[in-house]
């Protein structure tokens, strides 16, 4: 990361630069994009796969609904070594009702252990000013900030003074560079990424969440199944377990009724015998 204090053109004192630099959202090379495909392609398990996709399209809607020049990637990270998702997910839930829900209008937020255990978050938020029209995200490589705005200014000088009280440490916001399908496919990465580190722990752990406000612009949720070789067999042979269940407990042969005689999980349950038709 990129020390912002030295060498910096604009001559402002440092409260008035943001923590980090990174080309985190900036960014939609076809590295980037490549990336993003593998981790919903190749990297993941099933579900994880899902996960990604629906965030992609929900953070591709979140962008359109409140526009992308009203948006900011906010990257949160902890000044001492966090490695407990639990006291990382309770420090955030501190900043979120204090702080996100109060000064943003909506937020999608992804958790990310990094490969030496520790975590940090990446949030998607929406304001309402303009911080992204005029910002020369070039001249962010050279450590030129002449071009931000007022409004991102005093987002940043609010981080580096309101941070620490939360218990975080280093911070960044910056406007968003790409298109809204360009985000949505490197937000959704951040899945790919937390699961190359994930431990035993992090099970049941929420890696997504959806503020209030963000609720209303999902469009996309996991209960869906990729078109596949290995799920066109799978939904055949659900459809033979349940025409056999239907003959030796006589019930109905839909998802209803299966779910009323063996129990919402019943696809879980019996996965072993439906594999095995």
């Amino acid at each position: 990361m990129t020390d912002l204090n030295h060498d910096c053109k604009d001559g402002l004192n440092e409260s008035a630069f943001p923590c980090l630099y990174s080309n985190n959202s900036a960014e939609t090379s076809l590295k980037n994009d490549l990336e993003a495909s593998n981790y919903a392609s190749s990297n993941l398990s099933t579900s994880f796969k899902k996960s990604a996709f629906a965030l992609a399209l929900n953070v591709e809607n979140f962008a359109q609904t409140f526009g992308l020049n009203y948006l900011g990637f906010l990257t949160l990270t902890f000044a001492d070594n966090v490695t407990c998702i639990q006291e990382a997910s309770r420090r955030f839930d501190i900043l979120r009702k204090h702080v996100l829900n109060v000064r943003y209008k909506s937020y999608i937020r992804v958790i990310e252990r990094t490969k030496k255990g520790r975590i940090h978050f990446h949030v998607l938020v929406a304001l309402s000013a303009d911080i992204r029209t005029d910002f020369d995200f070039a001249g962010i490589a050279n450590c030129d900030y002449r071009s931000a705005n007022q409004a991102l200014r005093n987002e940043w000088a609010f981080w580096r003074k309101s941070a620490k009280k939360y218990g975080f440490g280093r911070t960044e916001l910056l406007p968003i560079k790409s298109t809204s399908e360009g985000i949505s496919r490197y937000v959704g990465k951040y899945i790919g990424k937390h699961m190359e580190s994930r431990l035993d722990e992090d099970k049941g752990a929420r890696l997504v969440e959806y503020s209030r406000g963000a609720r209303s612009a999902k469009i996309a949720n996991t209960r869906f199944m990729f078109v596949s070789e290995g799920s066109q067999k799978w939904r055949k042979n659900c459809e033979k377990f349940a025409f056999l269940m239907m003959q030796a407990r006589g019930c109905s042969p839909t998802m209803e009724g299966l779910s009323r005689e063996l129990g919402a999980n019943w696809a879980y349950k019996y996965r072993d015998l439906i594999l095995s038709l």
